[in-house]
């Protein structure tokens, strides 16, 4: 071994992973070697000197293997070192790359950032609604129950507290049945009483839920019996809110409509009940003695968990041999009538499930939308960087590098993008939220648990998606041989028709989807505008109400109800620019409160076949208030109790089912087993939703049956500042223990109606989804239209110099274009009208497959294609074929 050996060992390159071994095996014979040099030199024979350095080294094998050892570990160290140098270098290179483009940049930026950011937002809103186990214990057996008529399964009424112990008693399928409803309560607190939403339900409802409180306890059995002690259980928010989260609040008394309460419990903050909303306080059932008995009064819902194995399809078989036997042993009350089971989930989220599904549709297609036009973009940016990569190819960067390079590139506009998107997907859903009106968002309290870390995961997830699409289309032609040798020789990169292919793809894509989304947003906004157009058979401009319930317990004298009201009517009628003053238990377009009938003198109908409508307790005035057209006879007359003969006022629709032709007017209806006379047929009006249209309604006079609670109904002669304020000084003038809640004007209430809310909510946001999807379509059509024009500069130039006039070029560039687009829209049209077809239940007075509808967004999008193709057809009919030649 000579000393230029050890000087090489010294300056040798780092060994690689695989010689890593060999380098060892090399190392160590190269000092026993000098050893056995320097023996020898000391005048040892060879077989001596080796012996001895043999024996002088020691354990040659375990040497081996530390050695090996060592080695790989400096190796891996040293492999992370460089890649992490390596990703640095690229990423700082990428960056460079893209703040030398900002406007490319920006576009993609922003592009990505609104596709993820739409999709993350209703995503967000869909996952909290339908994605998410219910806070219960085993949800998946919990079911709703209804009662059905045996003429209309799918209908759903009330149950009766006795049907509630027959199901108790006979369904053996269901291991808890508890039943609910809700109401409102006044919280007394001093002088400033509030209105709580409050559930009332039966003593085992938490139980059957699985719930556990957060302080204290639930209901105990026989808490919710006739003359039980009144015990209540708070809401988490309520108790932050009104008590300042007092842990002492249990064992308190609490003043609710007028008595006193014992909370024993507070339920914990991820509690919530959709069915009865963002309740605030929940008490047992509170209803007296006769309604517990009478199988007539249907008064509250009912659920039930099913017993381990049982299905919903069993319990809904018990269910209808339970209904049977009812209707058997009670015909006059039972009969036509059935039972129905539906999973709590469905009855939870089911008239919100298509809305969700349809917004979550349509972002997803704008998601696609942005994608494909990014996509674009990275392509025509990549054929323009030909020269960049066949330069670096000249001076040695492989393939796998240049992969790797744009591989960063893409990642790290996905990254930033993603980033972006999140932000847009918070504000999103800010605005998602605040876009449903205050009642209807009381109804999903599930919504309070929307985004959070499941919102960051999928714009996570979806930032990767996009760096790995956008990564595989910007390195495909990369990975061909034959590019990327033309690449190193300088011939640049050519797209060949399957790259111009693609492009077209994409672009027909982009056109295709917004066809579907402007297509739905259209058909929505001509279903609202249908609907809006729906006469609901009152007058609802300068109309404005409140709601007012009275302390249960302090107004249970019949008396004192109409003193207040009657004289709370007086004073609101003395407010100046008020024309007249009614009162009313429901409002139009709030179904519910319902009853038979029978005309007096008419045949009597089979049992369950007595006929049915809705009914109201109002005042004389309320009708003038409301501008509900007085059609015949005469309203209530002013004085009226129950000691007076009853009277009824009829409206047009009962009036023609009861009487025919014949006048109603003193004729008699028996309402409750009680006669009483019509005095005046009125105009219909909307019960329920306005796509329901008008339905038969009875209106009784407030003396005769005085509710707790009543909406005040005041018509002014204009716009008069302050109402409210004055309403509720007339209010608290009477009784400062008496709240006021819910004041609106009829015009937001007609607006903020379910039947508004289903179709105005779709509309904006797929109109939005549409506008940008338009947007971006635009925008993708230019870009690839531009570029083939750029790459296609020769080709126009020689057509040209043969004498190619400019319209026969712009004709040549349009038509390719109206290709791609007749096959974008025409796929687009295909697949609208059968998407269209799964939302026909949201729509009204419109059909999914309208022609015109189609016909128009079809148009349009024409037109839009052949704007974004003008300006490089335009610039292709300006080559100059001696410049464009003299270029090549």
């Amino acid at each position: 071994m000579t000393g230029s050996d050890g000087f090489r060992r010294l300056v040798r390159p780092a060994p690689s992973a695989r010689s890593a071994a060999r380098d060892v095996d090399d190392e160590l014979q190269f000092h026993l070697e000098s050893r056995v040099q320097e023996l020898l030199a000391a005048g040892h024979p060879r077989e001596e000197a080796e012996r001895l350095a043999a024996r002088e080294f020691g354990d040659v094998r375990a040497a081996r293997e530390e050695l090996t050892a060592i080695d790989r570990e400096r190796l891996r160290r040293r492999g992370w070192a460089e890649s992490f140098a390596s990703w640095r270098q690229d990423l700082r290179f990428a960056w460079r790359t893209l703040r030398r483009r900002p406007a490319f940049s920006a576009t993609v930026l922003l592009t990505i950032a609104l596709g993820l950011g739409v999709t993350g937002a209703v995503f967000s809103v869909a996952d909290a609604a339908l994605l998410r186990p219910l806070p219960y214990a085993a949800p998946d057996r919990l079911v709703h129950l209804w009662r059905t008529a045996t003429n209309a399964p799918d209908a759903r009424g009330d149950l009766s507290y006795p049907e509630l112990l027959d199901l108790r008693e006979r369904a053996r399928s269901l291991a808890g049945v508890a039943g609910y409803h809700s109401n409102r309560m006044v919280l007394g607190t001093g002088e400033q009483p509030r209105v709580l939403w409050a559930g009332k339900t039966s003593a085992n409802f938490f139980a059957v839920l699985g719930v556990r409180p957060a302080a204290g306890r639930l209901f105990a059995e026989g808490e919710d019996a006739v003359g039980a002690a009144r015990v209540a259980v708070l809401s988490h928010a309520l108790w932050q809110r009104q008590f300042a989260g007092d842990a002492s609040i249990v064992g308190r008394a609490v003043q609710l409509d007028g008595a006193s309460y014992t909370v024993v419990g507070v339920l914990p903050a991820t509690f919530q009940f959709a069915p009865v909303g963002a309740a605030d306080v929940w008490v047992p059932f509170d209803r007296p003695a006769d309604w517990r008995t009478r199988r007539s009064m249907s008064w509250f819902r009912g659920f039930a968990r099913l017993r381990e194995g049982a299905t919903v399809a069993r319990a809904r078989q018990e269910l209808d041999a339970v209904a049977a036997a009812l209707a058997r042993e009670f015909p006059q009350t039972s009969a036509e009538r059935g039972l129905r089971a539906v999973p709590l989930r469905d009855e939870i989220t089911g008239p919100v499930r298509p809305l969700l599904v349809t917004l979550l549709g349509g972002a997803g297609l704008v998601l696609i939308v942005a994608l494909a036009n990014v996509a674009n973009l990275l392509i025509v940016r990549g054929t323009g960087r030909a020269r960049e990569l066949g330069v670096r190819a000249a001076l040695g960067a492989g393939r796998g590098r240049l992969v790797r390079q744009l591989l960063t590139e893409s990642a790290l506009l996905a990254a930033f993008g993603g980033a972006l998107g999140f932000v847009l997907a918070q504000a999103g859903v800010r605005a998602l939220i605040a876009a449903i009106p205050p009642e209807r968002l009381r109804g999903m309290p599930y919504l309070a648990a929307v985004g959070g870390w499941r919102l960051a995961a999928f714009t996570v997830a979806g930032s990767l998606l996009a760096a790995a699409a956008f990564g595989l289309l910007s390195t495909l032609r990369l990975v061909r041989p034959q590019a990327f040798e033309a690449l190193r020789q300088g011939r640049g990169l050519s797209d060949g028709a399957a790259g111009g292919r693609l492009r077209d793809g994409l672009v027909a894509t982009e056109l295709g989807l917004t066809v579907v989304l402007l297509s739905g947003a259209l058909l929505f906004a001509r279903s609202w505008t249908r609907l809006m157009a729906v006469d609901p058979g009152f007058r609802a401009e300068r109309v404005t109400t409140a709601f007012i319930p009275l302390p249960r317990v302090a107004y249970a004298p019949v008396a004192s109800r109409i003193d207040f009201f009657t004289r709370l009517e007086a004073r609101l009628r003395a407010l100046p620019g008020v024309e007249s003053v009614g009162l009313t238990s429901k409002l139009p377009l709030d179904a519910g409160n319902s009853s038979s009938y029978r005309v007096v003198g008419a045949p009597e109908p089979a049992p369950g076949r007595e006929p049915s409508a809705s009914f109201r307790s109002v005042t004389p005035d309320y009708f003038r208030a409301m501008g509900i057209p007085l059609l015949r006879g005469a309203t209530f007359p002013a004085r009226i109790d129950s000691t007076t003969p009853a009277l009824v006022i009829v409206s047009a629709s009962l009036a023609r089912e009861a009487f025919g032709r014949e006048d109603p007017i003193g004729r008699q209806l028996t309402i409750n087993a009680e006669p009483a006379t019509i005095v005046g047929v009125v105009g219909d009006v909307v019960i329920g939703r306005l796509e329901e249209g008008v339905a038969p309604t009875f209106y009784l006079p407030f003396g005769q049956l005085p509710d707790v609670s009543m909406r005040v109904v005041l018509r002014t002669r204009g716009d008069v500042g302050g109402l409210e304020a004055a309403i509720r000084g007339a209010v608290r003038a009477l009784d400062p223990q008496v709240a006021l809640y819910q004041v609106y004007t009829m015009d937001s209430l007609v607006r903020q109606s379910e039947s508004i809310f289903l179709r105005r909510f779709p509309l904006l946001l797929l109109g939005a989804f549409a506008a940008a999807a338009l947007v971006l379509a635009i925008v993708g059509t230019y870009g690839v239209v531009s570029y083939a024009v750029a790459q296609r500069v020769r080709e126009l130039g020689i057509r040209i110099a043969l004498g190619a006039s400019s319209r026969s070029v712009i004709a040549l560039v349009v038509g390719h274009v109206a290709v791609v687009a007749t096959v974008g829209i025409g796929a687009g049209l295909l697949l609208a009208v059968a998407l269209s077809t799964r939302a026909e239940g949201m729509l009204y007075g419109v059909r999914a497959t309208d022609p015109a509808t189609y016909g128009a967004v079809a148009l349009l999008l024409a037109v839009v294609a052949a704007a974004a193709a003008a300006i490089p057809a335009r610039r292709a009919s300006r080559v100059d074929p001696a410049l464009s030649l003299r270029a090549e």
